[in-house]
């Protein structure tokens, strides 16, 4: 049970996933679209270490020995320990006075000094661990929109969008069952940030219902009545079928629920089709743990 929401503890990004294109952007979500664009760069990276590499790393480790940092990517290396800071900024950007500065006029710290605090953070657990291998820290910038118009610092750590396919070739990984070991060994330090990560869940009564597609993620376009197996969203021209779109459309309700529901909560979700939510009443409670609702037979 999750303190802070009174619900279950579920992993924050699948929270800012279920959410996305349900909610109004203003001040209140600012954060959750932060979290949501970041996810996107992590995503961009995981499938190029993914492909056939066979890295040993953690993704999303979260470390509290002297400080509370959330590293994205940690990969164990022959030589290394791999420290990857992803950021997925949008636009223009100007370095000045060791901070960062959009085209919007909005300035904060350069992800630099986030950086070399998950390099302290390292350093203590080599420390604890006892564990033999040097710390290297590379920032990567993932949109291909970003651009930065001024001097870059530190050049030798940054990878640009450009430069993504050079990310295979930091890392040499022969001594796999040995870095697999040291992994593991890490992975044992690994906090639960429940209390922290997400802050807060928005109100369910702000969040608005309907079928969203899965491909799109746009909410309010598909096309689909009691006579057909598929639904086809107007939006991407994306054709699902009737099963699968209710199916996930019910399992971001109850993430953003973060509780059971019932039959007639979920039927209003899905926009009112009876007769399909019925048709998947038991696969709707073995997944999702429904309650009961008799008024909806």
């Amino acid at each position: 049970m999750d303190k802070k929401t009174g619900g279950r503890y579920m992993e924050p990004i699948t929270y800012f996933q279920a959410i996305d294109n349900r909610i109004e952007e203003h001040e209140t979500t600012k954060e959750i679209y932060t979290q949501l664009k970041g996810e996107e760069g992590e995503r961009i990276v995981k499938s190029i270490l993914d492909q056939g590499l066979k890295l040993n790393y953690e993704y999303n480790l979260r470390l509290d020995i002297k400080n509370k940092v959330q590293i994205d990517f940690l990969v164990v290396d022959d030589e290394k320990m791999i420290n990857l800071e992803i950021k997925h900024y949008h636009g223009d950007y100007y370095i000045v006075d060791n901070q960062m500065k959009n085209s919007y006029g909005n300035i904060f710290p350069t992800p630099f000094q986030q950086m070399r605090r998950a390099e302290y953070e390292l350093e203590m657990m080599k420390s604890k661990l006892h564990i033999n291998r040097e710390i290297e820290s590379y920032l990567i910038f993932t949109n291909p929109t970003f651009t930065i118009h001024t001097e870059i610092p530190n050049r030798n750590q940054v990878l640009l969008p450009t430069e993504l396919h050079k990310i295979p070739k930091l890392f040499k990984n022969y001594k796999t069952h040995e870095n697999k070991s040291i992994l593991n060994k890490i992975k044992t330090l690994q906090q639960d940030f429940s209390q922290i990560y997400p802050k807060s869940l928005i109100p369910f009564a702000k969040i608005t219902p309907g079928l969203r597609c899965p491909h799109c993620r746009k909410v309010g376009h598909i096309n689909i009545d009691e006579r057909m197996r598929h639904g086809q969203c107007m939006y991407c021209s994306t054709t699902t079928t009737r099963q699968s779109l209710y199916l996930e459309n019910l399992k971001e309700l109850y993430v953003l629920k973060n509780e059971p529901f019932t039959l007639k909560e979920a039927e209003a979700w899905c926009g009112g089709n009876r007769y399909a939510i019925n048709t998947l009443k038991k696969k709707v409670v073995i997944h999702f743990i429904i309650i009961y609702d008799s008024s909806i037979d």
